[in-house]
């Protein structure tokens, strides 16, 4: 039976357990994260941009594998909270070895530890948005206005000019 690098290697139970025991992780991988409590939109969308800058193109399959393992959702109804998935249950150590075909090892590594870190901070934020985010995007906010604020200036001081 032919195999793919990375996949078929981790589908039996006995090959992940020696995987998992083989590979160091980060220490926050131990700690559960309430994933009925991170804004999925936000975690989806920098979850697609980050597989995309690691691959240096656009897959849609690696994405939406890395969110569905990240983040998953009861198919059954389409509801974010449902009675047959545990919230808390995501295992980033899991999440990661799967990664690890598409992504290479290092890659896959440093995506889920740096995924992890924000999910967690996520499940304690009131929002559901990580600070590194939230932060991220005042800044693009700030950059925002002041370069309108320069067009602004420039356009007002070119207009003096031209009326002497």
């Amino acid at each position: 039976m032919p195999s793919i690098k990375g996949t078929a290697s981790i589908t039996s139970t006995s090959a992940l357990q020696k995987q998992l025991r083989s590979t160091t992780f980060p220490s926050n991988f131990s700690q559960k994260c309430n994933i009925a409590k991170v804004h999925r939109a936000v975690l989806t969308h920098w979850i697609e941009n980050r597989v995309e800058q690691i691959l240096g193109f656009e897959d849609d399959i690696v994405s939406s594998t890395a969110v569905h393992l990240f983040l998953p959702e009861n198919a059954a109804d389409g509801a974010d909270i449902g009675e047959n998935l545990d919230y808390w249950d995501v295992d980033p150590r899991k999440v990661q070895l799967d990664l690890a075909g598409f992504l290479g090892e290092k890659e896959a590594a440093l995506f889920a530890a740096e995924l992890w870190s924000m999910m967690l901070d996520a499940s304690s934020s009131p929002s559901g948005i990580p600070k590194v985010l939230v932060e991220k995007k005042k800044e693009e906010m700030r950059r925002q206005r002041e370069e309108q604020q320069r067009k602004v200036m420039a356009s007002a001081s070119s207009g003096v000019r031209q009326s002497r």
